[in-house]
């Protein structure tokens, strides 16, 4: 992309908070996020609780989801026991701004291209500016 070689380094952490540690590492230098949520019911509570502590790891960092470059996955739409987006939406997606978010299956893959591709196009266009189709 404009004279150079575009090279994505993709990283996941587990959202568990004894993992703390090793989310913050990962954080380092970082240029955008996507934030995988469960979108089960009884993880609704654990998904609040990763995303306050992931705003905390960042602030660390000087950086905040307000600015950076995220979008919110909600993961597992194939279970029977799901809460609606209307309602993943209102609890995790209220902040600053609202971001792009997904639908997805990740053993099957469903969402998981889309999210990425969107994230990628953030980061691209926060780094160079306007992002050109075919550019990636």
């Amino acid at each position: 992309m404009r004279g150079f070689t575009t090279k994505f380094q993709l990283y996941t952490v587990p959202g568990q908070t004894r993992y703390n540690m090793t989310r913050k590492l990962v954080l380092r230098g970082v240029d955008g996020v996507v934030f995988v949520a469960d979108s089960q019911w009884d993880r609704l509570k654990e998904n609040v609780e990763s995303l306050r502590n992931l705003g905390e790891n960042l602030r660390e960092y000087r950086l905040d989801l307000a600015t950076l470059p995220y979008v919110i996955q909600y993961n597992k739409r194939d279970l029977p026991e799901v809460a609606p987006i209307d309602y993943l939406e209102y609890t995790l997606n209220r902040g600053a701004r609202r971001v792009p978010a997904f639908e997805a299956v990740a053993v099957t893959g469903q969402g998981v291209f889309d999210t990425l591709n969107t994230l990628s196009r953030m980061v691209l266009l926060r780094e160079f500016g306007q992002v050109q189709e075919g550019a990636s």
